[in-house]
């Protein structure tokens, strides 16, 4: 029981940072800070409020805006280091060939088209689905599942607890370590 207890608790932390991370006025979702693109484009994925800027290297860039609060763009940077802001959000990243600081980002499949998972509800951008295990699933095995996170899905039913499903240059488009993301429901 008390095994329970700390995992229902740990889900709780976990989704009370998540709606802090909902909160906050800007936020690059794509890239991730330290990536290396072999070359462009650069697709970015953010989420903002307002009016909010995106800039490359200080300079204003385009953007489309899909649905309120989300701002998405295409760059081609020159080869070398950028620096991406949006707001107080500031991600570092490279263009060609660089030093061992830089790890490759993997762009997650369905990121291609925004509409693989995410759809306008009552004006608001969200998810297709109400579960993040249902949106995952018709792509991810479920069956080797238990073998990669020691959980059946239901018990981590929120994948984005660990996983940046727009991409990222971590091993299994982690987050944090896995040492880490265990820890947020186990002591």
């Amino acid at each position: 029981m008390e095994r329970r207890k700390t995992l229902i608790d740990g889900r709780l932390a976990a989704a009370l940072a998540a709606a802090a991370l909902l909160g906050q006025a800007s936020d690059i979702l794509s890239p991730t800070p330290g990536s290396l693109f072999s070359k462009g484009p650069v697709r970015v994925i953010a989420r903002a409020d307002g009016k909010a800027e995106l800039l490359l290297d200080g300079k204003a860039v385009p953007v489309e805006r899909p649905a309120e609060g989300v701002i998405t763009a295409i760059l081609h940077p020159n080869p070398g280091p950028h620096e991406l802001a949006l707001g107080e959000h500031k991600v570092k990243f490279t263009v060609g060939k660089a030093d061992g600081e830089w790890t490759s980002f993997k762009e997650h499949p369905p990121v291609a088209s925004c509409q693989n998972c995410h759809a306008v509800k009552n004006g608001v951008w969200s998810l297709q689905r109400a579960s993040l295990v249902t949106l995952c699933f018709p792509c991810h095995d479920k069956e080797k599942f238990p073998k990669a996170h020691t959980h059946v899905a239901g018990i981590l039913a929120d994948c984005q607890m660990c996983h940046n499903a727009h991409g990222s240059n971590a091993k299994g488009f982690l987050t944090m370590t896995r040492e880490t993301a265990c820890k947020q429901c186990h002591n």
